[in-house]
């Protein structure tokens, strides 16, 4: 393929990278999730505070990179629900041309056209690049970091291993299941490393492991002092807290070999509820790449296939949600390019049997078809279903914007459930979404549910909002106020207008 051929499929994918995380940007998904709120609600403290942290505890920890991020884009665009999501878009960009690079570096351009091209429209990362889970900054740092690592190896050159442990030690304050990415650094270069060993390597290796060092130090030493948090919930998750690990483990990874192609993700958060991550003519591909990558047994296809099952040992390990697509999600990169692999190759087997220009008009029409099917799987068949907007959090998203339609004149109360545990500013996670999208525009009063005896009126109109839906706690309030009157403003979602 000529060279401007090269350079105008890659163009046109990453065209469509934009386009699959920016269409509709500020509408799709629906509603505003609490997790991401919760990250939103921190950066917003640090911006007050002007500290900002290696790691924020609230809401069973997060590594502090996301909370950064959203600080700065909070500071810029304001408080809407779009602008966490923008840095997780980023990345999501990121890793289709970063994925693009480092295909290319294993294998041949090939494969890096078709796994970026799988990657820039598949749902799996396409829904990661569009919501505000720090999960998704973890993929381009773990994709460009291997990158310029295996550059570094294949040219001897210094600066690429110190680029790639700068890059290595900030993963560490992306997502937790980056911990498993010391493990496919140590297995996958150890084996090269002594077979091509020279001064230039040794010295090169050390400075990526210095550099990395230096980088992720600060979380280091705030783990050190808080062994608690480092762990969080993954102890009680775990399938060693189980009364049989050995069938809890068989159980778990049957259940995360499956996901690619049998049932996926139930979270509608995460994915189409039970569908396979990978459309399936991208699975079947998945499978071919599997068993050329096995068969061929090069380091490149040792690599990726090491890569894969690595990051999926967040999914292996644990009992909770799985096939758990979120967990997982440093799994993507190789799964594309072991799709990639099993295209090309099919590729040059059919050439073997037909002529080069009856097969390339088929396979167009293939990568087409997967375009246009991953387009409607997203953006029709998912992002309008009545439970993707609840397992984002939709009805909070309607109160937050009534509340904020309000006069500042009106008394507004919020009630929270009793049985939540308030966090750092006062407000358990479930909460974090009304306050995140109306703290900088109105005032609130926040109350627990079992609290409504505390509510004093000054004014002569109020309207009190639970965030949950309770027809008893509405006819209660409603008792307790005679005058007032419950008023729907969506679907299961009701406040309470005085007068």
């Amino acid at each position: 393929m000529p060279r401007k051929y090269k350079i105008a499929a890659l163009v046109f994918i990453i065209v469509l990278a934009v386009f699959f995380r920016f269409w509709q940007f500020s509408s799709i998904p629906v509603g505003l999730y609490q997790d991401e709120a919760m990250n939103g609600s921190d950066a917003l403290s640090s911006l007050k505070t002007g500290e900002f942290k290696a790691f924020y505890p609230n809401n069973n920890g997060r590594e502090g990179l996301i909370v950064w991020l959203d600080a700065l884009a909070i500071k810029t665009f304001g408080t809407e629900p779009w602008v966490l999501r923008l840095f997780p878009a980023i990345a999501g960009l990121l890793a289709v041309l970063g994925l693009y690079f480092l295909a290319k570096e294993l294998f041949n351009t090939k494969v890096a056209l078709v796994s970026s091209l799988f990657m820039a429209t598949s749902f799996w990362a396409v829904n990661f690049s569009r919501t505000g889970f720090r999960a998704a900054l973890m993929v381009p740092i773990l994709i460009w970091s291997f990158y310029f690592l295996l550059k570094g190896f294949r040219l001897k050159n210094f600066i690429y291993f110190v680029i790639a442990g700068a890059l290595f030690g900030l993963g560490f304050y992306t997502y937790i299941s980056f911990r498993f990415a010391p493990v496919l650094a140590l297995l996958a270069f150890a084996a090269l490393l002594f077979k091509k060993s020279n001064k230039k390597l040794w010295f090169g290796i050390l400075a990526f492991i210095g550099v990395t060092f230096l980088v992720a130090l600060p979380i280091g030493l705030y783990f050190l002092n808080n062994p608690g948090d480092f762990f969080g919930r993954s102890s009680s998750v775990s399938i060693f807290s189980q009364d049989s690990p050995l069938i809890a483990v068989t159980i778990s990874a049957i259940k995360a070999l499956g996901m690619f192609n049998i049932v996926g993700d139930f979270n509608w958060r995460h994915n189409y509820a039970g569908l396979p991550e990978l459309f399936f003519p991208v699975g079947i591909l998945f499978i071919l790449g599997i068993y050329f990558s096995a068969r061929r047994r090069s380091f490149e296809d040792k690599l990726t296939l090491l890569w894969l099952v690595i990051f999926l040992l967040p999914n292996i390990l644990t009992i909770e949600g799985n096939p758990h697509a979120l967990r997982a999600v440093g799994a993507i990169p190789a799964a594309m390019m072991l799709s990639g692999v099993g295209l090309v190759w099919a590729y040059d087997k059919l050439k073997e049997y037909f002529d080069k220009r009856q097969i390339l008009p088929v396979i167009v029409l293939i990568l087409v078809f997967i375009v246009v099917c991953d387009f409607n799987r997203y953006f029709n068949q998912w992002a309008y279903n009545i439970n993707v907007s609840r397992a984002f959090s939709h009805e909070q998203l309607e109160i937050s914007k009534y509340l904020n339609s309000l006069s500042p004149q009106t008394e507004k109360y919020v009630l929270w459930h009793p049985n939540d545990r308030a966090t750092d500013n006062g407000l358990p996670v479930s909460a974090q979404t009304v306050y995140f999208l109306t703290s900088q525009k109105i005032k609130i009063n926040y109350l627990r549910a079992d609290e409504i005896d505390k509510i004093k009126l000054e004014g002569n109109s109020a309207v009190i909002a639970p965030i949950y839906y309770d027809i008893e706690l509405l006819h209660k309030l409603n008792k307790q106020f005679p005058q007032s009157k419950i008023n729907f403003v969506d679907i299961n979602t009701a406040v309470l207008l005085i007068p």
